[in-house]
């Protein structure tokens, strides 16, 4: 015979689920403790993945500098020193000089023996601006025509004759040869034709150099021909147009 103390006691453990079947119980459909577990371990292994390319990067890098650096000693060992002639431009050295090499010697040399030329074969060419000065009320003075006639290479009568027909005027040379222009202009007009003349008959249409000269050839022409690249051109004749007539007026006789 069951006493009524026994039976809740037998009752509370019928509805109490045993261990052994909380442990056997399937895990849940979505399986989420698991896929965590997946998604960490996914994680670290693409980090330790991202950090293997980063080493290889770096030492790749590495090597890339260390093979620039051999290559340029190399190159410093080959080309050497062109003015302390070391290196494949010392004397004893038989090595073969490439054609490039070899050009990049002529134009050193070229610069280091003629400062002035460059590469467009052009040479410094410096003139002074016309110094002009008024000489009472009608003419003007030009004072360093023969300076600038020095630099140019030319003669002073042949820029006179040019001035006077440009001007439409006439003048004289005094005793500290100055040219005295009748007639009153601006130092801008003298440099204006003084412009003119340099690339007429001073500068070479082919190189641009002003190392030029001046000569008379046949049938009264005068030709440029140039010390530079050799080119030989005709000039156009200087032409005495309307000149201007200054004085007084003659008195008529009756």
């Amino acid at each position: 015979m069951v006493t009524a103390t026994e039976e809740p006691k037998e009752t509370a453990q019928s509805h109490t689920p045993p261990q052994a079947a909380t442990d056997d119980a399937p895990p849940p459909a979505d399986g989420g403790l698991d896929l965590s577990l997946m998604k960490k371990k996914k994680k670290k292994k693409v980090k330790k993945e991202g950090g293997e390319e980063d080493d290889f990067a770096a030492k790749l890098k590495q090597l890339e500098v260390k093979d620039a650096e051999d290559a340029a000693a190399t190159a410093e060992e080959e080309s050497g020193n062109m003015d302390a002639g070391t290196g494949i431009w010392a004397h004893d050295e038989t090595k073969t000089i490439g054609y490039s090499m070899l050009l990049q010697r002529f134009f050193h040399q070229l610069s280091q023996k003629n400062p002035d030329h460059t590469l467009t074969g052009t040479k410094s060419f410096k003139i002074p601006p016309p110094q002009c000065m008024r000489e009472g009320n009608r003419k003007t003075v030009f004072a360093n025509i023969a300076d600038i006639c020095k630099r140019m290479k030319r003669t002073e009568d042949h820029l006179t004759a040019y001035l006077f027909a440009e001007l439409g005027t006439n003048g004289s040379v005094d005793g500290n040869r100055r040219l005295v222009i009748k007639g009153r202009f601006q130092q801008k007009q003298i440099e204006g034709m003084v412009r003119k003349y340099i690339i007429e008959y001073v500068t070479c249409k082919t190189c641009k150099s002003p190392d030029t000269e001046l000569s008379k050839g046949e049938n009264r022409l005068y030709f440029v021909t140039c010390n530079n690249c050799g080119s030989r051109r005709s000039v156009t004749a200087i032409k005495t147009g309307f000149s201007a007539q200054v004085g007084k007026r003659k008195k008529m006789q009756g």
